[in-house]
């Protein structure tokens, strides 16, 4: 999922919706394949968990607009996309819910595994640092092994899961790991800003901050809650003065917003960007209510940069998921976005779970800086922390239930 993100997820989503639609039955030396037994119960606590049928409205939205888009490659291709959002909450709801114990286990190994893929790009710098550094001032990035922006985002909800696991000192064999998970994280934590991707450091500064806030409110502790609230202000500062890459990006990212401002960023990637938002921002106020349907928002966003921009600007979809959403379906579309995103955060008061709360922090900022949601690794991103997370809590919910029996 870190690395190849297409594979993993379909493999994974046949596997788990296989295993929720059919069971092998055993009579002596004959093996049948047949229907779950327990299909309607599953589909019974499917429904019944409002955060399970609410992650579907993501299909929904592509598939309703579908009635209006007159495209149907691009179209399907939405659709694809966007179909683990449709099956995999189903197969989630059919699975025995995970525990704690198993959650953090799962967060144990995702950090591992990010640490080790960023051991991995920092040695290619410290091989390739003249080029390396020659890339970053022209706008450039650090070759990651996938998309350098989708890989930042995934530190940074490493970066806070290792926080998590060393505050509960959590270990699998030997009480010292969480020491070595300290390491990992506080090495990734610095790592994030030498690969200088501002979407993600962006975003684990938000994630950082909520984890601060839940800590404080629930300790009660302001006096600490205030220093780490000022320190958190001040790390981007000590960062610009000590890490030579992170001051690259900043400083090219200043010059790049005055050419936009100019009019003149043609060719400039954070111009480029910027520009891709505002021409989805005029296709949606030209179709407020229903949007240009999912898809036909590539032709519409190919003829403005043909017509209003005459190709002077490279042709980009709009690099914000939310523009996305209002500009493909309009203002029912967005609140159905919302709906579907806000659910499973506030139902049965899941925000106060600090993880949780975090990574909706982290995803939602991703928002506003790309279209997560429109490529099958900010899916598999999404689904991976959510639908782990919704399990742990849909289980936590049932035995405080019988508890309370």
């Amino acid at each position: 999922m870190l690395s190849s993100a297409e594979f993993v997820l379909s493999l994974s989503m046949i596997g788990l919706v296989a295993l929720a639609l059919f069971e092998l039955q055993v009579d002596g030396p004959q093996v049948n394949l047949r229907l779950r037994s327990t299909l309607r119960q599953n589909w019974q606590r499917f429904l019944s968990y409002k955060p399970w049928p609410a992650i579907t409205l993501f299909f929904f939205i592509v598939l309703v607009s579908a009635l209006w888009s007159s495209d149907l490659p691009y179209t399907l291709e939405r659709l694809r996309i966007k179909l683990p959002f449709l099956v995999l909450p189903f197969a989630f709801a059919g699975m025995p819910p995970l525990n704690r114990k198993e959650v953090l286990t799962i967060l144990y190994f995702v950090v591992v595994m990010m640490f080790c893929l960023s051991v991995y790009v920092f040695i290619d710098f410290l091989v390739n640092y003249d080029a390396c550094m020659d890339l970053l001032g022209k706008g450039g990035h650090l070759p990651t092994p996938s998309n350098h922006i989708r890989f930042s985002l995934t530190l940074a909800l490493s970066i806070l899961a290792g926080i998590v696991l060393f505050f509960e000192k959590f270990h699998l064999r030997k009480k010292a790991e969480y020491r070595v998970l300290g390491f990992m994280t506080l090495f990734m934590f610095g790592f994030i800003h030498l690969l200088s991707v501002r979407s993600g450091i962006v975003a684990m500064y938000l994630g950082l901050f909520v984890l601060v806030l839940h800590r404080v409110l629930t300790k009660k502790k302001y006096l600490l809650g205030l220093a780490g609230t000022l320190a958190l202000a001040a790390l981007p500062f000590v960062a610009y003065k000590t890490i030579p890459t992170f001051r690259l990006k900043v400083d090219y990212a200043r010059w790049d917003y005055r050419q936009f401002k100019q009019g003149i960023g043609a060719g400039y990637p954070d111009s480029e960007r910027l520009t891709s938002m505002q021409a989805g921002l005029d296709i949606f106020k030209a179709h407020p209510l229903l949007g240009v349907g999912a898809g036909d928002l590539k032709t519409h966003m190919y003829r403005y940069y043909q017509q209003k921009l005459e190709g002077k600007y490279n042709f980009r979809m709009p690099h914000n998921q939310l523009i996305t959403v209002m500009a493909g379906a309009g203002l029912a579309g967005l609140a159905a976005f919302l709906l579907a995103f806000f659910t499973p955060l506030f139902f049965r008061r899941n925000y106060t779970q600090p993880m949780f709360m975090a990574f909706h922090a982290v995803i939602f900022m991703s928002f506003l800086m790309e279209n997560t949601l429109e490529n099958n690794f900010g899916v598999s991103l999404y689904l991976f922390f959510l639908l782990i997370g919704l399990s742990y809590l849909q289980g936590k919910g049932r035995a405080g239930m019988r508890d309370e029996g």
